[in-house]
């Protein structure tokens, strides 16, 4: 989609909608969405970054239930929305140098040079690591896992790597075994994966998963078919075999 149309659908979507929402996927930090639109009702934007917990619509039906919220004239600080299995979510400013790396459409929409924004935060019990403090000044050593949104890739693997895991890793649960099936694929779990559901896996990027654990780094070694294990985080990695 080129830009032009890109601009024509947020017009439309606000027209219907109230609002646009832009769903950011990119290859090395993590999923994002943002509003386009709730500026004009509230005098800022909206925007919900990582939480690989959330399905894509889950993390729809959060935004809209906060937008909702703030047409019912329910005050920033008081939001504390829960929506059932999800989770209580509330509202953080956002730090305009997160803002000025991350909501590209809302600039370019309003032709500004600054647009206020609030963070959707999830409650400690659905709070994932992948989740960042968007009211600090953006620091790529505070965050490592959003290092990449002004740094250049230098791992000796594609930058489009990726790995199935289990939800517990984004808690912060130590990976315990892992093997690397393609150039670019890996499986890596906290635990046995053989009866594990589908349900509490994601396909998450290398460079998350290496940002949220260093102690990884030995998986850029391996070549393909070939896989290691430990005990715990503080273990050295062993050969499968």
């Amino acid at each position: 989609m080129d830009k032009e149309t890109f601009l024509g659908l947020i017009r439309s979507n606000i027209k219907k909608y109230s609002y646009h929402t832009t769903e950011v996927i990119g290859s090395t930090v993590p999923r994002y969405v943002y509003t386009i639109g709730s500026n004009e009702l509230f005098g800022f934007e909206l925007i919900f970054a990582g939480g690989i917990i959330y399905l894509k619509d889950d993390v729809q039906l959060i935004i809209g239930s906060i937008f909702d919220e703030l047409k019912n004239q329910v005050s920033v600080p008081d939001i504390a929305l829960s929506i059932a299995s999800l989770g209580t979510f509330k509202l953080r400013v956002v730090d305009r140098s997160w803002s000025k790396i991350t909501m590209l459409g809302v600039f370019d929409h309003y032709k500004a040079e600054d647009i206020p924004a609030y963070q959707i935060i999830p409650d400690e019990e659905h709070h994932t690591l992948d989740v960042p403090d968007m009211s600090q000044v953006f620091d790529p050593l505070a965050e490592p896992v959003w290092q990449w949104l002004n740094k250049d890739w230098n791992y000796p693997v594609s930058e489009k790597s990726t790995a199935i895991t289990n939800l517990e890793t984004f808690f912060g649960e130590p990976i315990t075994e892992l093997t690397r099936w393609e150039d670019d694929e890996w499986e890596m779990f906290t635990t046995d994966p053989t009866n594990m559901l589908k349900e509490n896996m994601r396909v998450a990027s290398i460079a998350t998963l290496l940002a949220m654990d260093d102690t990884l780094k030995p998986l850029l070694q391996l070549s393909t078919g070939e896989g290691i294990w430990r005990k715990d985080r503080d273990s050295d990695w062993q050969a499968w075999g």
